[in-house]
């Protein structure tokens, strides 16, 4: 399967099913395309010019966003597919998707790069008019949703914004103050779990991120995703609980992390113990390890 659909979306209609269109569109993607990497090389072969699937009237900055957009990719990467078909002399006219290419060929342009893995469909020259013509109507309707992590991004954007209160937020977008924050959060979430996000879920990548914290000391990030991320999400909350009780029920816990360690003590000691520690906060306040020898 090429795309994800965007099922797990907590903003859009969790009942809708894949349609009959999708599952053609497959077939088509599968007897005419091939799913490639985006690469500033791709995007300058790409005639801009040859409007057959384009439905805009005018090509303006103003009209496409872009400045909004860039930022975006910029940010979080290319999410959503960008469709192309080959033309002669090695170029490629654009069946959905160009307001993405817009903004990434300014992103080029400007020395920048971004993420964009599998996430090229390229059609043969040979694929019938008919054919991309349904699938650029189709995509053009589906790109008026968000993903979660461009809902993400989103909400970051309009939460930073002083005169914008949660509350209008929450409003605008009819969901609960929970449901925005679990949104809002995905993008801080490591790779591992932002690159299935559509496939798990907002609340099931919220619950995996956690797993994710509480086993860092034991486990990679990669590791944890593999092993969990097939769980349903009742499966992974008590998962979370019964590590949460194995956790408090330890006395001396040290976490480390990137930038240092937390160590906890949870039981009574002497006040010798309690000395002695205030003391190595001293020497690590001041990068003297001399007590080390």
């Amino acid at each position: 399967m090429v795309a994800n659909r965007l099922g797990n979306n907590p903003l859009l209609n969790r009942e809708k099913k894949k349609d009959s269109f999708e599952e053609k569109k497959e077939q088509i993607i599968k007897q005419y395309g091939r799913l490639v990497h985006m690469q500033p090389k791709l995007i300058e072969e790409i005639d801009f010019e040859d409007v057959t699937f384009i439905n805009r009237l005018a090509l303006t900055s103003e009209d496409l966003e872009l400045e909004e957009l860039k930022e975006s990719i910029s940010k979080i990467g290319l999410l959503n597919i960008i469709y192309l078909q080959e033309k002669e002399k090695g170029k490629y006219r654009l069946v959905s998707g160009l307001r993405r290419a817009r903004a990434i060929s300014e992103i080029y342009i400007t020395g920048g790069s971004i993420k964009g893995k599998d996430r090229v469909v390229i059609f043969d020259k040979e694929t019938p008019y008919e054919l991309l013509d349904s699938v650029s109507v189709d995509e053009n309707i589906q790109r008026k949703n968000l993903s979660i992590l461009e809902q993400s991004y989103k909400f970051n954007r309009e939460a930073a914004k002083k005169e914008k209160k949660i509350e209008d937020i929450l409003k605008e977008y009819h969901i609960s103050k929970k449901t925005f924050y679990r949104i809002k959060n995905a993008i801080t979430y490591p790779k591992e779990i932002t690159e299935i996000i559509e496939y798990l879920g907002a609340d099931k990548a919220e619950i995996l991120n956690k797993l994710v914290f509480i086993l860092k000391d034991k486990m990679e990030a990669s590791q944890v995703v593999k092993d969990y991320k097939d769980l349903n999400r009742d499966e992974l909350r008590n998962l979370l609980k019964e590590l949460k009780k194995v956790d408090r029920s330890e006395k001396v816990i040290i976490k480390y992390s990137t930038n240092g360690f937390n160590f906890s003590v949870k039981k009574k000691v002497p006040d010798e113990v309690k000395k002695y520690f205030e003391k190595l906060k001293e020497f690590i306040e001041n990068d003297d390890y001399t007590f080390l020898k």
